[in-house]
């Protein structure tokens, strides 16, 4: 039997789309497919991608840490630092932070367009208390068309640095960028031909910069070579497709390249997916993130009380793979556990294997199976091609923020920029 612990162990290294280690990740989850007895497909995608980097801050004889945003290649940026507690001020004073250095608290998809607007000349993000920098990445579109030099820096750093503000700062950002060949991993499961339904259950398995990644996703990665295990002893009833994304880091690039290239098929056959996205904390929550209909969050939310276990389950929609398959009204269930100390720690160096376990998961690959089971066994397929209209306003925002541009949908879009 597979040991997931074990499992994350193994790839527990920075897994960057298109890096060297995301290859070593994809020649060990094809090795456990090998071993179960199924064949895994590799399917190449190109993107920009990069090498972590590094980034430094100095002011006043003092030097700072501070951790590159992706895709932001070598710089030298020097300007008068402004401390903004609320960064929608860019836009009410148009024009006042032009060649700027702002720094403020978190970051959004949303701020990356204020930023460009403004002219700022460089961001740096404030990370949460008591935790390592941030790891965040421009997108593929900002990049190739425009960006603002970003830079994270801890909580407590932050303290320290606001207290120059309205002095020249300068930034040195050290990475280098270039196109790159990522991988998806697909593995096909095939039914016995009851009738033409495909299910898809997915998670990505690259990771962050700098991070192990051990519960994003790590966990969920697991969490499908342990479904794969499972159907490698029952045979199921309907076809089923396992896919390990990559890029879902830099902006799901993985799955839109998937749903680009199978769009057809995805029409044709597909009305459920399963997606995992984090999971193994210790002592975590359980939750059932499902972008459907009522009908659909009641039945998955009973189906896994029948075992024995009661997940937070609501009707949402959730950051991940899942949604570049919403503008075909494809609906999906999201299975993750987070609250612990690995899942508190995502994004970061400390989302490492050591604060993840065996038992941390056990929920999650029960709650899957248990899922996935009963969908593509059951006598008359139970999920149909739905999405709550309470969800699709949203969706619409989602994806627009993905990718900067307007999203081609199925039904008539109300978000506007």
């Amino acid at each position: 039997m597979i040991n997931p612990y074990k499992v994350i162990k193994e790839i527990g290294y920075e897994r960057i789309a298109g890096s060297e280690n995301e290859k070593k990740a994809a020649k060990t989850i094809s090795k456990y497919i090998r071993e179960l007895g199924f064949k895994s497909k590799l399917e190449p995608f190109e993107i920009t991608s990069f090498d972590t980097g590094t980034a430094k801050i100095f002011v006043d004889g003092k030097e700072y840490f501070a951790h590159p945003y992706g895709l932001n290649e070598n710089a030298v940026i020097e300007g008068e630092l402004v401390f903004l507690d609320n960064p929608d001020i860019i836009i009410y004073n148009k024009g006042a932070f032009k060649d700027k250095i702002i720094m403020s608290y978190g970051f959004s998809r949303k701020l990356t367009p204020k930023l460009i607007e403004g002219k700022v000349k460089a961001y740096i993000g404030i990370g949460k208390p008591n935790r390592k920098a941030n790891s965040s990445s421009h997108r593929q579109k900002t990049y190739e068309e425009g960006y603002v030099h970003s830079v994270n820096i801890t909580h407590e750093a932050a303290i320290k640095l606001m207290k120059q503000s309205g002095k020249n700062i300068k930034i040195e950002i050290k990475q280098k960028v270039e196109k790159r060949i990522a991988h998806n991993i697909i593995v096909d499961i095939p039914g016995k031909s009851f009738d033409e339904n495909l299910t898809l259950i997915f998670g990505h398995y690259d990771s962050v910069s700098r991070s192990p990644g051990a519960s994003d996703n790590g966990g969920g990665s697991v969490t499908l070579l342990k479904v794969a295990e499972y159907f490698s002893k029952h045979s199921p009833l309907r076809d089923l497709r396992i896919i390990f994304f990559s890029g879902e880091e830099l902006g799901l690039l993985g799955s839109q390249a998937y749903v680009k290239q199978h769009l057809e098929e995805l029409k044709e056959r597909v009305n459920f997916v399963v997606n995992i996205d984090v999971a193994g904390d210790d002592i975590g929550t359980d939750h059932l993130n499902v972008i459907g209909s009522k009908e659909l969050l009641g039945y998955l939310d009973g189906i896994t009380k029948e075992i024995g276990m009661a997940f937070n389950s609501k009707l949402e929609i959730f950051s991940s793979d899942c949604m570049p398959f919403t503008p075909y009204e494809i609906p999906s269930v999201n299975i993750f556990r987070a609250g612990g100390k690995g899942s508190g720690g995502i994004h970061t160096p400390d989302d490492h294997p050591k604060y993840i376990s065996n038992n941390g998961l056990d929920n999650t690959i029960k709650a899957t199976i248990n899922i996935v089971n009963r969908v593509i066994n059951a006598k008359v397929y139970p999920v149909k091609k739905d999405i709550d209209k309470s969800l699709k306003e949203k969706i619409e925002t989602y994806l627009y923020n993905l990718n900067y541009e307007k999203p081609e949908l199925e039904w008539e879009p109300k978000y506007k920029k």
